[in-house]
């Protein structure tokens, strides 16, 4: 009988899990002699996320999405793509597809591979802070 509690204890808790309502924001660690680092932003509003983001930004809070010259390097390699506007709006396609935050990774941009996997595991460090009820901006590294 007890074994059947625990089990049914250990179920109700992992289905019951949910987000916590407000913003939260991740940058990667400052890497030595890199201009730009991957910022993610989500918005969990009733227990979902109703908004995603995510841009390169400088140590002085430039973003490369309003930087036209070096935008247009990355455009390049990605063959006109811009993984900026393509990850979150395909993100949130594939949320609202499989009504499953925890859902399998967004698929990788070509020529953005870096930018798509650092993307889908700041993504999922974000999920955890919201399940966790810490709400805020965050650094940390996702090489």
């Amino acid at each position: 009988m007890k074994v059947i509690i625990i089990y049914f204890t250990l179920i109700t808790s992992i289905f019951a899990i949910k987000l916590t309502d407000g913003n939260y924001s991740v940058v990667e660690n400052v890497v030595k002699g890199k201009k730009w680092r991957t910022k993610v932003e989500i918005r969990v509003k009733n227990n979902k996320i109703d908004w995603v983001d995510i841009d390169m930004v400088t140590k002085d809070g430039k973003l490369i999405s309003q930087d036209k010259k070096d935008l247009q390097i990355v455009l390049k390699d990605t063959r006109g793509v811009n993984p900026y506007v393509e990850l979150p709006k395909e993100y949130m396609k594939k949320l609202k597809k499989t009504k499953n935050y925890k859902m399998s990774k967004v698929d990788t941009i070509a020529g953005a591979t870096s930018v798509s996997n650092k993307f889908n595991k700041m993504i999922m460090f974000l999920m955890k802070k919201s399940e966790e009820g810490k709400i805020g901006e965050f650094e940390g590294w996702f090489h």
